[in-house]
C-alpha cells in the first residue's frame, strides 16, 4: 500500500472522541508541508503534501474538535498557514525556532523528524507560541524595517568611506567624522589621483542614494503610519526625553501587543535588555543582557538612551550614579538606562498617557 494510500485511509477511518487529544506538528517550505500526528501522546501519523493551506484545512477540519493545537517554525513563509487555519477555527501557532528545545549533540534532521519532534514538544507544553500580528500590523512593521534595513547599508557605506581614507593616509577631519554637509562637500572636492578619485566617487554616490533612501522612507513613514490609533501611540512615545519618530515608529510596530506583558520584567525579558541569571545553591550572580531577543529594536533603545542622558539633568545623574555602581562601565550605565526608557515608553502606552517627569523619577534600583 502506497504512503498516500495510508494517509487516505487513516483520515477515512479515524474516529475520535471528546476525550482524545491531537496535536499536529508542520514543517513548512516554500512549495510543501511535511505534517505528523500526534494522537494521546504517541505518534499517530506523519505524511508529506503540497504547500496548499487549503488542503491542509481540509485533512484536518474532519477532526477539528480533538485538535488542541497546530504549530510550526516562525521563517521566511511568514503567518499565513497560522492565519488561514484560524479562520477555520482551527487552533494554529507559530513558535520562534530559538526556543524550540533542542537534543544535546549531532541527530539526525529531516522534515518527518522536525514535524514529529514539534507535535511531540506541543503535546508536552514545552513550545510558547509568539504573538501572531494582523495583516495591517504586519504590513506596518514591515515599512519600517525596509527603513531599518536602509540605515544599515548607509552606516555600511560611511564605514567604506572612512576605511578608504585611513588605508590611503587621508587625513579624516572633524566635519568628516561627524558627517557634516562641509566634510562631505570636502571629500568631493578633494584632489587625488585620478583612478583613486574614481572609487572615493563611487563610494559617494552609494552614499547619496542611501541617504536619499531614508529620507523618502521617513516622508513615507510618517505619511502613513503617524495617523490614526498608531500615530497617537507614537505621538505619546515621542513626549519622552531622547525619543524620536524613528525610535517611537519602530516602538509601536515592533511592540503592537504591548498589552500583553503583564510587568516590566516580561518587557525587559522580551526585548533582551534583562541580564543573565546563574545560580546554583548558595552562589548567585548575574552576568551579560541576554540578546535573544529584538536586536534591531534593543539597539535602538540604546542610542535613544544616549540622547536622553545628554539632554536631561535627572537621567544624567542617574547614569553617572550607575555607572559608579558598575566600575565605571559606560557601556553597561546605557543599558541599564534603555532598560529603564523602555519601562516608561510601556507604561505610557499602557496608560495611555505622555510622559510625565514626575512620575518617572530616575532612580536606579537595581532592577533584574
Amino acid at each position: 500500500m502506497s504512503k498516500l494510500a495510508k494517509v487516505d485511509r487513516f483520515f477515512k477511518n479515524i474516529n475520535l472522541t471528546s476525550d482524545d487529544e491531537v496535536f499536529v506538528g508542520v514543517d513548512v517550505h516554500k512549495k510543501s508541508y511535511h505534517v505528523a500526528l500526534c494522537l494521546n501522546d504517541a505518534p499517530a501519523i506523519d505524511f508529506r503534501m503540497n504547500a496548499e493551506p487549503k488542503q491542509l484545512n481540509k485533512k484536518l477540519g474532519a477532526m477539528a474538535g480533538s485538535i488542541k493545537d497546530i504549530v510550526y517554525e516562525s521563517g521566511p513563509t511568514g503567518y499565513g498557514l497560522a492565519r488561514d487555519l484560524r479562520k477555520n477555527n482551527l487552533p494554529a501557532n507559530v513558535v520562534a525556532t530559538s526556543r524550540i528545545p533542542r537534543p544535546a549533540g549531532a541527530v539526525d534532521k529531516t522534515d518527518r523528524l522536525d514535524s514529529m519532534k514539534l507535535a511531540q514538544y506541543a503535546a508536552k507544553g514545552l513550545l510558547s507560541p509568539i504573538v501572531i500580528p494582523t495583516p495591517k500590523q504586519e504590513a506596518d512593521r514591515q515599512l519600517y524595517r525596509m527603513r531599518h534595513r536602509q540605515a544599515l547599508q548607509f552606516a555600511k557605506v560611511k564605514v567604506q568611506i572612512k576605511s578608504f581614507l585611513l588605508m590611503h593616509g587621508i587625513e579624516e577631519t572633524e566635519e568628516i567624522a561627524k558627517w557634516k554637509l562641509a566634510g562631505v562637500q570636502c571629500l568631493r572636492d578633494m584632489r587625488l589621483i585620478d583612478t583613486l578619485r574614481l572609487s572615493l566617487d563611487e563610494l559617494l554616490s552609494d552614499y547619496d542614494y542611501f541617504n536619499n533612501r531614508i529620507k523618502v522612507l521617513n516622508k513615507t513613514i510618517a505619511d502613513n503610519l503617524d495617523k490614526g490609533v498608531l500615530g497617537h501611540r507614537m505621538d505619546l512615545l515621542k513626549t519622552h526625553p531622547g525619543v524620536g519618530p524613528v525610535v517611537a515608529c519602530q516602538f509601536a510596530t515592533e511592540l503592537f501587543h504591548y498589552d500583553d506583558f503583564s510587568s516590566t520584567r516580561q518587557l525587559y525579558k522580551y526585548l533582551g535588555l534583562s541580564p543573565r541569571i546563574s545560580q546554583s545553591g548558595e552562589k548567585s550572580s548575574t552576568g551579560s543582557i541576554n540578546k535573544a531577543a529584538n536586536g534591531r529594536l534593543r539597539n535602538n533603545l540604546i542610542q535613544a538612551a544616549w540622547v536622553w542622558v545628554k539632554i536631561d539633568i535627572e537621567a544624567k545623574k542617574c547614569f553617572w550614579r550607575i555607572c559608579e555602581n558598575c566600575g565605571g562601565i559606560k557601556q553597561k550605565a546605557i543599558v541599564a538606562m534603555a532598560r529603564k526608557m523602555s519601562g516608561h515608553l510601556w507604561a505610557m502606552l499602557m496608560n495611555d498617557q505622555p510622559y510625565d517627569k514626575n512620575k518617572a523619577k530616575c532612580r536606579h534600583n537595581n532592577e533584574r
